[in-house]
């Protein structure tokens, strides 16, 4: 799905997310002239996407990798870390943790007040996993922090993260980490202006909710249609 986030709308839906198809429908449209003025792309990390933009758009583009996608990253990472530490409690331990997995994945503002209080005593009581979790304030602490103006803070920021988060020795966090090394300088683009897919994220739930009242939908045709009939401008 390509997204005007200028001006709200959905600009088209392709068939499929290869390189091939993403490449030539932004050759295209760039030559017509409608995405001739493009300075910045956000997108998850994937590399069809940033390419396909790249060879589109040329080196003077800005990419940016979206921090909703990063951070969904790190909360895969973080549940596979906490399994990690798990594994070395005895049986009591674990038997105490049980029930407790949507509390490290949540912002502490979502949570009851009483589930709040219990999180913190466990924490308390669990203090590897306390540190875990809170690794995971301070990354997304970094990417709400409106005082980082300029990528090369934010990358200095993420680094000075990454080097905490190596003291904790959880190899779930070490791929992380290799993760957004080799994505950092189009991570790091997001404190340029704050871009981000939150707009794309919203729209897709749309399209999957367009499927979902139609039980499916065979005739991609038919459904790019209905989704630019939605969420865009189409001229048919």
């Amino acid at each position: 799905m390509i997204v005007d986030h200028d001006h709200g709308c959905v600009l088209d839906v392709l068939e499929n997310r290869e390189k091939v198809t993403v490449l030539v429908y932004l050759k295209q449209q760039k030559e017509q002239g409608l995405l001739k003025h493009v300075e910045e792309v956000t997108s998850d990390m994937w590399d069809a996407y940033v390419e396909a933009a790249r060879e589109a758009f040329g080196a003077g583009v800005r990419i940016t990798i979206d921090r909703f996608h990063v951070m969904k990253n790190f909360q895969d990472s973080l549940t596979s870390a906490r399994r990690e530490i798990q594994r070395e409690l005895p049986a009591e331990a674990k038997a105490r943790l049980k029930g407790s997995r949507w509390w490290w994945l949540t912002n502490p503002e979502n949570m009851r007040a009483e589930d709040r209080e219990s999180f913190a005593r466990l924490r308390e009581e669990f203090p590897k996993l306390g540190q875990l979790w809170e690794q995971r304030e301070r990354l997304r602490a970094i990417f709400e922090d409106t005082a980082i103006g300029t990528p090369v803070e934010g990358r200095k920021r993420l680094e000075r993260w990454m080097n905490d988060v190596g003291k904790l020795g959880l190899s779930a966090l070490e791929k992380f980490c290799k993760t957004l090394s080799n994505w950092m300088d189009k991570i790091a683009n997001h404190f340029h202006s704050r871009s981000s897919n939150g707009r794309t994220e919203g729209f897709n739930h749309g399209l999957r909710a367009i499927l979902w009242r139609a039980s499916g939908m065979l005739n991609f045709k038919n459904f790019r249609l209905r989704g630019l009939d939605r969420f865009g401008k189409v001229t048919i």
